[in-house]
């Protein structure tokens, strides 16, 4: 019944079933029939009540077990559904948005902490689970129920967490969406209301005022206008992206269906939906769960926090709408306010000119030039025509405004019509006359005076004249016809000046013409008809002339003695000339207007022709675009047909752009031909512009949207494609879901069936317990048979109760324990190294009584087993009732034999005991416990029944001590992180102290200078004063001005701002620094010049020529650097400088949109990468100063050069693109300087103004990726006519084709010769493809012909040179050579899948192994490169060579496995090339060439498996065969066994052995003398290690008896050895030989037996290959003399081959027994007894510390598990190892998931203080601390360094003489240290191992204590002593029988006091 009990499904339910089973297994105690089954618990007839009562106890405990497992995770099932209920029921709605955001953010952030530490707990909850799940409970479905739940629920709350973290970042664009909508609302309309009120004017505004006025409309308005439209530009832009929230509230109601998102995938029954689907929602009226209508039109309850509702939200789109609608009414406003204005300004000036013109009269205009009047009617044209433009639109004039304003404008100009056509009329009546008197002398003549006025026109700088003509009687006729000529003479001149005037005022009255071509041709015919009635009137002049001449004639003939008028007559002939010029000019100006007239009508006619035809096509191409935008589209096709349509139109209207640009020309160009009167032609070109450009966006807006709408019809399309999908699974679903319906209806009535069988089987269950009872009364007799053993069981329950006293005891003493260490953390410092100790010692404890536990458990379960095959004898026994006195007797004999067996037991747990109570003499404290547990482990057999119990109280023990070692470490952990971050603290204290100082030091010294500089100021301002003061007192003589002075005004200074790079600059700056001189800064003072007029002269150094924008490509256009480098059109080193020289010159450029801003913007807007942001906002510091971090000062690139800020390299590129563009930036002015500025004002220096002179290639040229400068690039940029922008034309890309890491480009091909340029114009043409070239130079471009693998001729099969050396088939050295030549040239080769693979890609393949995977990552990198240290290029291999980056010989051997493979590999463009490319691109030369051609012993570095010979590579490969199914080369390897044994030796057979050392530094390899010139190693050393280096050959000599004799000889030194005399001399026996001959043994393997063997050399190195490489961190027993040559030589790395032996830093190894002459392992010298417990612990923790397990037969090192497996030691020895194991491998930090080394482990107390100093020890012993990991040897200096040991704890390590004493000496028996036994061992001549000598009895006369009575140990020590021999030497010799040992000692004294005994 107990077996078949249920268990409870709930923690309620299991308590009940607790209370009955605890009722039950209180009646099975008190039975007497159970208490008599105890006593006889061995008599099989009672056997059953035994187990009833076990399974009692354990029905008990499985009960208790699954109730607190179920309360825990029910708990943790509550916790979860809390957190869950609490974020189902909160409401992501819009009400109080702003309130709940940040709250919700923070309880977010709360609820990740909880999960974090929840999850913690969970885990441990797992791991209880599975112990329980693993120990079968029987229980064990409802605890993975449970558990299964809790996951579930789990999975589900971290689903509601993200969707927690999209809805919170959405409701948070939501609120500050609105938020800033609503702000720009108040703004727009606060914005609105400001521009009604402050821009208000009307007609009686004045002048002054309303240009004011557009001045601010113009400048400030129109920038704050700007900003709005950017701000509401952006909502708009985010106003899409916006979810909608009203719909979750259910008191929204939306007369369109609400489409809702899934956060998450959510399954309900059969139905789900999957995350980003989309579904309808039906109902919300429920706050956590919504109804939702999904795909394929299930419905379904969803929890409402995993749903969405998506975007568009149309109040969002409203709001954004509404603001954009505000700002185009603001815009509308103040484009009518600008119109207004402007009308109003115009008004004015045309009012006040034709006031003027009214105010004119013929006086006024007499007295002015006729350029002045025309000035006032031409002023007054254009001012009328500005008003015509202008008001336009405006409010200020209506219709009638403007028709009163022409009349008046009419009047006026007639009014100035008629003044200038009564103006020479005028001239002649008020014309001032001169009167000139003729004085005649008339001596003796009467005479009359008579006054005569004769009126002369007005000429220049001439009057009237006045005549007094005088008749007398007798007047000479000379006289008389002088005067009448001259009268003739003024009368001509009159007539000819009136018609010059009326011909001249005809041309002033129109100088401009129209656009009409009517008006043209009539204005040309009015010329020509001036011009024919000038003709007409040519006579004019004649008669001029004659007159003149006639005037002239006649005043000859006047006699002498009167008056002559020469000077009259010549100015009369001065004015006849200027009448003939002005005609001549007039001619020739109606010529001359003639000819523009005929030339100009052709050009208005071309004009109006194209105007009127683009005019045409516009309308109908608006009338096209109105009727497609009619259309209504129903369906996909006819949606594509209509884009196709809008397509086309967009693309025509497109093309027409250049015949708008065309007809804007010719406007432009009529209007430049000839004056154009009201100036028709601009305004029509704008307006037909205008319409162009609004068709061109309606038609590219209609097609965008066509375009979208397109796409959306195809995702419903596709959307509903989907739906009917799912529609269809759906009702496949069903259908399944039918099929399981019936199939589950089966298996119930299946299930029912076995219901009725288990039954019968429970009736059947039943009559067997019948039976079993009457066993039980039949075998009651056997039981009196065990009443003696009732008082034994019950002396053990007496026992057992008092251990469990002591338990409770310890348990007492263990919690003062705890409460005296909280009491005393004051002493902390002192007790803590104590209580380390004590924990040591507890763990040690532990460990051992859980060994102990272990083996008497392995005891119990064999008695088990017994017990199992006596109950089934027992069982026989029930069957055969019958025989029951038979069974009796059997029974009493079988009761006999286990008694027997109980005995025996009992003397084992006596042997037991003694070994217990050996192992637990050390430690005193724990003996009383020890002892009780040998007691229970004696009695062990017999409690069987309480086995269980005993062991759950060991593991409640083992918690508890757990648990209180987990608290003291958590303790200990807070303490010193207290402790850290105190002194974190203290010392930020005291920098933060520092720093204060300091800064109140500088602010000091700051405050110094200021009063300093307060004072000086005060101290100016005082004789300021005193100066005007004293000016005052002058007489004022700034009143006495000129008319000059008046007119000039002073201009405020603070008012001349020019406009710099990234800030603004006064005139007085410019004018010190140079730019301008004191002369302008004057006139700028004055306002003769203005700011804009000189900013033009100045523009270069304001704003520079113009930096490189960007690139063009022409099938990209124009684009910014950073986009042409992610299209692969511009390299990154080359976008990276251009962009630094935009950001170095002021401003980043996007030349799209050609615009300016700042770095930080262009990140912004993505035309600069985020990651190249800082470079740039360094380079763009060059252009706005480097910010000087003590005095606040900006610094120029030069200067903070000069301080260190910036590498020189960075701040001359930097300069040199500043003085490309205009010169040196000024941070400080923000303006270009001159370089000689820059250097007068310490902008630069002298070495860096030198630097650019010297106009260094700082730049890459993109096309051909050649060096450059900056000024050179620029002159390669193309001009962009629009905008001027300078734009780099980017190279196309190049076609390529597959290399062997990369792309080739067909013209790296054809420069490496291997194409031609016939292949090129086939490649062209069409006729060759990128594959035919990648197969015609598949050798050139991947394949490889190197060696691929092996062929192993016995088995048949093909393997890779790794899987062959694994199964012992290759040798390690010839596999790495045969690997590395495979990867250097191009790939590690799979031979059995005939694939091609990179080192990493085969290391992960397992084709390489991980000990061969960095030396093949350097062979690769003669594929892909070297990389230069001093440059930073990538080099070859040869080059590499050259620099001596790699070792000669092995790079050798990589080259001449490139050439033998297809060809010298190019790393820098992938591919192979032949030799004689090679030799033009540097990568070889005729040196390497001869060296690799020549194929002496020197060159053969590859080897034959086969014969044994050196051969290259080429050679090797001539002896390889090829696959006929992959054509791939392999290596044969022949069978042995069919190759015919040769007695014929081997001739000059050569093999060598090299030593190559690695300095670390470099990572250069090198010969042993190369570092020894480079003083790596000392003298010693380098003889030492030259020593190893040999070339051994075999030669065949003949003897002088004729004989021919084998001899092998070392060619480095000379060495020779006759085999025949050496084994003769019993060197080497004949086996050695035969082994050699069959080849066995190699050359040097052989060479190394023989002289082994003859010499005791004190460093020889025996290797079990030839080609071993082996890497060890200092030489084998060598101590350099130097103390420089020491400390590098520590750290160099050394490779020799074959491999490296132990040193003198190596562990001991092994134990020497000197009884028995033999070398064994330490945990067989425990065994023997000749070493105790403790020292072997201790030999064997320095082994696991230090890097293994040492194996004595092979030298290996091994792991724990590799040393249990070969039996070097047991199970128990590898548990008390681990944490030394640990201490090499690394201690795994919790946290952080690190490796600790010990030392930091023991810092952290994750290992005891006195095991981890030990441990140290040992490592600083043998070379130094390890680090985790890498397993390389740190230095106390750079542990120090790290911060592993501290100033104490490093004297201490290297303070050895009082290194801790440890162990015991197994020869002695004294204390000694660690140092103590390395000093005292053996070492092994054939491998350097240490031995550590013991024997059983000491050699000081102490008997040993470990051997007494060992029944494991021999009998007695061999008596006697055995003699070796003794020397001075640093190694003495002892020979024991045929054993050969090396003996080190430091000293011969030394030596001789350890004699052997």
């Amino acid at each position: 019944m107990i077996e078949t009990a249920p268990f409870g499904d709930d923690s309620a339910t299991i308590e009940k079933q607790i209370s009955a089973h605890q009722k039950t297994h209180s009646s099975l105690q008190r039975n007497p029939e159970v208490d008599r089954a105890r006593d006889d618990l061995v008599r099989p007839k009672t056997r059953r009540g035994f187990e009833r009562n076990k399974m009692s106890h354990s029905r008990l405990s499985q009960l208790r077990e699954l109730q607190n497992i179920i309360e825990d995770i029910s708990r943790a099932i509550m916790w979860v559904n809390e957190r869950e209920e609490e974020e189902l029921v909160f409401d992501w709605g819009d009400k109080n948005i702003d309130n709940y955001i940040p709250k919700k953010q923070e309880s977010y952030s709360r609820l990740m902490r909880d999960l974090e530490e929840k999850e913690k707990e969970l885990n441990k909850l797992k791991v209880k689970a599975d112990g329980l799940l693993t120990s079968n409970h029987p229980a064990a479905d409802k605890i993975e129920a449970y558990m299964d739940t809790l996951q579930t629920q789990w999975s589900w709350l971290l689903q509601i967490t993200k969707c927690i973290h999209v809805h919170l970042k959405e409701n948070a664009a939501y609120s500050q969406f609105f938020k800033e909508a609503n702000e720009t609302y108040t703004k727009l309309q606060k914005e609105h209301e400001t521009i009604r009120s402050k821009f208000t004017c009307d007609k009686n505004t004045p002048m002054e005022n309303l240009v004011e006025l557009l001045r601010n409309l113009e400048v400030k308005e129109k920038e704050r206008i700007m900003e709005n439209r950017r701000q509401v530009q952006s909502l708009v832009n985010k106003s899409k992206a916006i979810v909608r929230l009203k719909p979750r509230n259910p008191e929204d109601k939306s007369s369109s269906p609400v489409i809702v998102q899934a956060l998450c995938d959510f399954k309900q029954d059969q139905k789900g939906i999957l995350k980003g689907n989309e579904g309808i929602l039906k109902d919300n009226s429920q706050r956590s769960k919504w109804l939702v209508t999904g795909p394929g039109g299930l419905d379904m309850l969803i929890p409402s926090v995993c749903l969405l509702i998506p975007p568009p939200n149309p109040l969002s789109i409203g709001l954004a709408n509404k603001n954009e609608q505000y700002y185009e009414a603001i815009m509308g406003i103040w484009n009518q306010l600008y119109i207004n204005i402007k009308s109003l300004i115009s008004w004015q000036y045309c009012v006040k000119d034709i006031n003027y013109i009214n105010t004119l009269t013929l006086s006024m205009l007499s007295k002015m030039r006729p350029e002045e009047y025309r000035s006032i009617i031409k002023r007054l044209e254009t001012h009328y025509q500005e008003f015509l433009r202008s008001s336009q639109g405006s409010e200020m004039f209506g219709e009638d405004d403007k028709k009163n304003i022409q009349g008046h404008f009419d009047k006026a100009q007639n009014y100035y019509d008629s003044l200038i056509i009564q103006l020479p009329t005028y001239s002649k009546d008020t014309d001032t006359f001169i009167i000139y008197f003729l004085r005649i002398d008339l001596k003796n003549c009467p005479f009359i005076q008579v006054k005569v006025w004769i009126t002369l026109p007005v000429l220049p700088q001439e009057r009237t004249s006045e005549y007094t003509i005088i008749r007398f009687n007798s007047f000479p006729s000379s006289r008389s016809n002088r005067l009448t000529a001259l009268k003739g003479l003024l009368q001509s001149l009159l007539q000819a000046e009136d018609v010059i005037k009326v011909h001249e005022a005809r041309l002033t009255e129109k100088e401009t013409t129209s656009l009409d071509p009517n008006e043209i041709e009539h204005y040309r015919s009015t010329l020509k008809q001036m011009k024919s009635e000038l003709d007409h009137k040519r006579d004019l002049l004649n008669s001029l002339e004659s007159n003149l001449s006639t005037a002239i004639h006649w005043n000859s003939q006047v006699p002498d003695s009167f008056h002559k008028c020469d000077i009259d007559l010549s100015k009369y002939s001065d004015l006849v000339n200027q009448m003939i010029d002005r005609w001549r000019r007039i001619h020739g100006q109606i010529d001359n207007r003639i000819w523009d007239l005929e030339k100009h009508e052709k050009q208005v006619k071309h004009y109006q022709q194209t105007s009127t035809s683009l005019n045409q096509w516009i309308d109908n191409a608006r009338k096209r675009q109105d009727n497609l935008q009619l259309v209504k589209l129903n369906d996909i096709q006819v949606l594509t047909d209509h884009l196709n349509q809008q397509k086309s139109l967009h693309t025509e209207i497109k093309m027409k752009k250049d015949k708008v640009e065309d007809l804007q020309k010719n406007a432009d160009s009529c209007a430049a031909s000839i004056k154009v009167s009201r100036c028709s032609s601009r305004p029509t070109a704008n307006e037909l512009q205008s319409h162009y450009i609004e068709l061109l966006t309606r038609s590219g807006d209609y097609h965008r949207f066509l375009g979208e709408m397109l796409k959306t019809m195809e995702e419903l399309k596709i959307r509903n494609t989907k739906i009917e999908m799912l529609e269809e699974e759906m009702r496949r679903l069903k259908d399944e879901l039918n099929d399981r319906n019936l199939k589950n209806k089966n298996l119930e009535d299946e299930l029912a069936r076995l219901k009725m069988e288990l039954g019968g089987y429970k009736d059947q269950l039943i009559s067997m317990e019948e039976i079993k009872r009457t066993s039980v009364i039949q075998v009651n007799a056997t039981r009196e048979s065990l009443d003696s053993t009732q008082t034994q069981l019950q002396d053990l329950n007496d026992q057992l109760t008092r251990l469990k006293y002591q338990l409770e005891d310890e348990k007492r003493k263990r919690r003062l324990a705890e409460e005296r260490y909280t009491s005393q953390q004051d002493e902390y410092e002192t007790a803590v190294r104590k209580r380390q100790k004590e924990l040591e010692e507890l763990n040690w404890a532990r460990i051992d009584l859980e060994k102990s536990v272990k083996d008497k458990e392995r005891e119990l379960e064999r008695m088990k087993i017994l017990l199992e095959e006596e109950a089934a004898r027992r069982r026989t026994a029930e069957t055969e009732s019958s025989k029951t006195t038979i069974l009796v007797h059997e029974s009493q004999s079988k009761y006999t034999d286990m008694l027997r067996e109980k005995d025996n037991l009992l003397a084992k747990i006596k042997l037991l005991e003694q070994e217990k109570n050996r192992n637990c003499r050390s430690e005193d404290e724990l003996n009383r416990i020890k002892i009780t547990l040998e007691t229970e482990l004696r009695n062990k057999q017999r409690l069987q029944d309480e086995k269980n119990n005993i062991v759950k109280e060991l593991t409640y023990i083992k918690s508890q001590y757990e648990l209180r070692d987990s608290q003291i470490k958590q303790l200990n952990t807070d303490r010193d992180r207290g402790d850290r971050e105190r002194q974190s603290l203290k010392s930020q204290l005291e920098k933060l102290m520092l720093e204060l100082r300091t800064v109140e030091e500088r602010y000091k010294n700051r405050l110094v200078c200021s009063e300093k500089e307060v004072s000086e100021l005060t101290l100016r301002r005082e004789a300021l004063e005193r100066e005007i003061k004293r000016l005052q007192q002058r007489p004022n003589v700034l009143t006495r001005q000129t008319q000059t002075d008046d007119k000039g005004t002073n201009i405020d200074p603070s008012k001349l701002v020019f406009d710099g790079v990234r800030r603004k600059v006064t005139a007085h700056q410019l004018c010190d620094c140079g730019i301008i001189s004191k002369h302008t800064l004057d006139l700028l003072l004055k306002g003769k010049k203005t700011v804009e007029e000189i900013a033009i002269d100045i523009q270069v150094n304001l704003k520079g020529t113009g930096i490189i924008a960007g690139i063009t490509s022409g099938s990209h256009g124009k684009m910014p650097f950073t986009e042409a480098k992610n299209r692969n059109l511009l390299s990154r080193d080359s976008a990276i400088l251009l962009l630094e020289a935009q950001a170095a010159t002021g401003y980043m450029v996007d030349p799209t949109f050609n615009e300016k801003m700042p770095v930080d913007t262009a990140c912004s807007r993505g035309i600069v990468d985020t990651d190249d942001r800082d470079t740039l906002l360094t380079a763009e510091a060059a252009s706005t100063g480097f910010k000087d971090p003590y005095s606040g000062k900006l610094l120029s690139v030069g200067q903070a050069c000069k301080q260190g800020r910036i590498n020189k390299d960075l701040a001359l590129r930097l300069l040199q693109a500043q003085e490309a563009v205009g010169g040196i930036i000024d941070p400080v002015l923000g303006v270009f300087l001159p370089k000689d500025v820059a250097l007068d004002r310490n902008l630069i220096d002298e070495d860096m103004y030198r630097a650019l002179n010297k106009k260094p290639a700082c730049y890459i040229d993109p096309s051909s990726g050649a060096k450059i400068s900056y000024s050179d690039l620029r002159k390669k940029c193309t001009v962009e006519p629009v905008s001027g922008l300078l734009l780099l034309r980017g190279p196309d890309k190049p076609l390529t084709v597959k290399g062997l890491r990369g792309e080739v480009t067909v013209d790296e091909l054809i420069k490496s010769e291997l194409l031609t340029d016939s292949d090129l114009q086939k490649l062209n043409a069409g006729k060759l493809t990128s594959k035919d070239i990648e197969d015609k130079l598949k050798k050139y471009l991947y394949g490889s012909t190197c060696i691929a693998g092996i062929y192993d001729e016995v088995h048949d099969r093909i393997m890779p040179f790794y899987q062959a050396m694994k199964e012992g088939l290759l040798m390690r050295g010839t596999t790495l050579e045969l690997l590395e030549a495979q990867a250097a040239s191009g790939f590690i080769v799979d031979p059995v899948n005939n694939l091609f693979l990179p080192v990493e890609e085969a290391a992960k393949r397992g084709l390489v192994g991980k000990e061969f995977k960095n030396k093949l990552l350097s062979a690769e990198k003669a594929v892909t490169g070297y990389t230069d240290p001093h440059t930073g290029k990538t080099i070859s291999l040869f080059q590499a060579i050259e620099k001596e980056l790699i070792e000669k010989g092995h790079g050798i051997r990589l080259l001449e496995a490139q050439i033998a493979s297809g060809g010298i590999i190019d790393p820098k463009e992938s591919h192979r090339i032949d030799v004689d490319v090679a030799y033009k691109r540097g990568y070889f030369d005729k040196e390497m060439n001869e060296i690799l051609s020549y194929e002496g012993d020197d060159t053969k570095g590859f080897f034959d498996p086969n014969t044994q010979e050196n051969l290259t590579y080429l050679q090797l490969k001539d002896r390889c065969i090829t696959d006929a199914k992959t054509g791939l080369i392999l290596l044969p390897l022949k069978d042995k066994k069919k190759i015919q044994k040769k007695e014929t030796s081997r001739t000059n057979v050569l093999r060598k052995r090299r030593v190559v050392i690695v300095d670390p530094d470099t990572g250069l390899e090198m010969s042993v003398r190369e570092a020894y010139h480079r003083e790596l190693i000392d003298y010693d050393t380098f003889l030492d290690l030259s020593e190893q280096e040999c070339e051994w050959e075999e030669i065949t000599i003949k003897g002088s008896d004729g004989s021919n004799r084998l001899v092998i000889v070392d060619r480095k030194t000379g060495t020779q050895y006759d085999i025949q005399d050496c084994m003769e001399r019993g060197v080497i026996e004949k086996s050695s030989l035969e082994d050699y001959r069959k080849g066995t043994l190699t050359l040097t393997q052989f060479a190394d037996l023989i002289t082994s063997r003859t010499s005791g050399t004190e460093m020889s190195i025996a290797a079990s290959t030839v080609e071993d490489m082996v890497t060890c961190s200092s030489p084998t027993q060598l101590a350099p003399s130097s103390p420089t040559v020491r400390r590098r030589f520590n750290s160099i790395s050394i490779t020799v081959s074959p491999p490296t032996v132990f040193d003198d830093q190596s562990p001991v190894g092994a134990i020497f027994d000197t009884e028995t002459l033999e070398k064994i392992t330490i945990q067989e010298a425990f065994r023997r007894g000749i070493v105790d417990m403790i020292t072997a612990q201790r030999l064997l923790e320095a082994q696991a510390c230090t890097g293994g397990i040492i194996n004595p037969a092979s030298g290996d090192r091994l792991s724990l598990q590799e040393a249990v497996h070969q039996g070097i030691i047991d199970e128990s020895m590898a548990t008390k190892l681990k944490a030394a194991q640990k201490a090499y491998i690394g201690f795994e930090d919790v946290k952080s998931k690190r490796k600790m080394s010990a030392a930091e482990a023991v810092k952290e107390t994750w290992l005891p203080y006195e095991a981890g100093q030990r441990f140290l020890e040992f490592q600083y012993l043998t070379g130094g601390l390890i680090e985790p990991g890498t397993g390389r040897r740190i230095s106390v200096e750079e542990a120090i360094h790290r911060g592993w040991l501290d100033g104490q704890g490093a004297q201490k390590l290297q303070d050895t003489k009082n290194h801790q004493k440890n162990l015991t000496c197994p020869k002695t028996k004294l204390k000694i240290s660690y140092k103590h036994a390395m000093d005292s061992c053996m070492v092994e001549e054939s491998n350097g191992m240490k031995m550590l000598q013991a024997s059983s009895v000491s050699t000081k006369g102490i008997s040993s204590p470990y051997n007494v009575s060992n029944p494991g140990s021999r009998s007695g020590s061999r008596a006697g002593s055995r003699a070796g021999s003794q020397s001075g030497s640093r190694r003495g010799s002892v020979d024991y029988t045929a054993y050969s040992y090396s003996y080190a000692s430091t000293t011969s004294s030394a030596f001789s006091n350890n004699s052997l005994s």
